[in-house]
């Protein structure tokens, strides 16, 4: 009797729990599918998830060819419109400056006609030309106000001399070039320039003259090359105050600083002579 009850609990059993009739590999089996069906997510539950990451995804492509759109849109309107061309054209240069506004932008080359971001990216091959056209500028800035209106701030070369050609005075700049333009009469009390030549020996020149103080170099009227075979550096210099003087441009600026003092001691107006050593006589 019992016997039989067990038999049957055993056979309830077995119906109750599926498993309990397989074998324990069988089991272990059935066991490992029922854990990872519960660990792995359902399609269900992630559907909704691809759906946001997806839209997401498709916003943000969306914004992007959006903005690039915009972008296009607004540089192709800037450059049909008249925004994008040159304006005004202003010239601001420092106080010894002597050049016309317009002569400066002439050497320019910039139109209104031209685009001002051609002109931002072109500003090296304009200078140069300016630097070709006009010697006497020294350097330029670029600066634009207002979206369109282009101003060139500008550097330039002092005027060191006037040289003397074909009886006109063209300046003679600091770095020894010489400018185009020319009167028939010398201005601002510079010193004259006489048989020079643009050239090697002029440069030097210069580049002694501007060694001297002021009050030296406002004392001298004329500078005149006169090379002899023992000296062919030599100069001929008229003063301000009746004297005359020699020189050797390689020592001008050295002895030159010493020609007020021998001035003074002169008691007659004379003769200078600093190509060896340092003494005067009268005329």
């Amino acid at each position: 009797m019992v016997k039989k009850k067990f038999k049957q609990k055993q056979k309830e059993k077995v119906a109750q729990d599926p498993v309990a009739a397989l074998t324990p590999w069988e089991a272990y089996q059935k066991q490992q599918q029922r854990a990872q069906k519960k660990s792995k997510p359902t399609i269900e539950k992630k559907l909704p998830r691809l759906k946001k990451l997806r839209r997401k995804n498709l916003m943000g492509r969306l914004a992007f060819l959006l903005t690039l759109f915009g972008v296009v849109l607004l540089t192709a309107l800037y450059f049909v419109s008249p925004l994008s061309h040159v304006g005004l054209i202003s010239v601001s240069a420092d106080k010894h400056s002597t050049l016309a506004e317009q002569k400066v932008i002439d050497a320019s080359g910039i139109k209104s006609s031209d685009l001002v971001l051609g002109v931002l990216l072109h500003q090296d091959k304009i200078e140069k030309r300016m630097h070709r056209r006009e010697p006497k500028i020294k350097e330029v800035t670029f600066k634009v106000h207002g979206l369109r209106n282009v101003e060139l701030k500008l550097k330039t070369y002092k005027t060191m001399g006037l040289l003397m050609r074909h009886e006109r005075y063209y300046p003679i700049l600091e770095n020894g070039a010489i400018a185009s333009d020319s009167t028939a009469q010398p201005v601002n009390n510079h010193s004259v320039y006489r048989n020079f030549k643009a050239g090697k020996k002029l440069q030097q020149m210069i580049k002694q003259y501007r060694q001297l103080p002021t009050t030296v170099r406002n004392s001298i009227s004329e500078i005149q090359f006169s090379p002899t075979k023992l000296n062919p550096q030599r100069v001929h210099l008229y003063m301000n105050d009746g004297n005359q003087v020699y020189a050797t441009i390689k020592t001008f600026a050295k002895k030159m600083r010493y020609y007020p003092d021998i001035a003074k001691e002169m008691q007659k107006k004379g003769t200078v002579n600093l190509e060896v050593g340092a003494y005067s006589y009268p005329f």
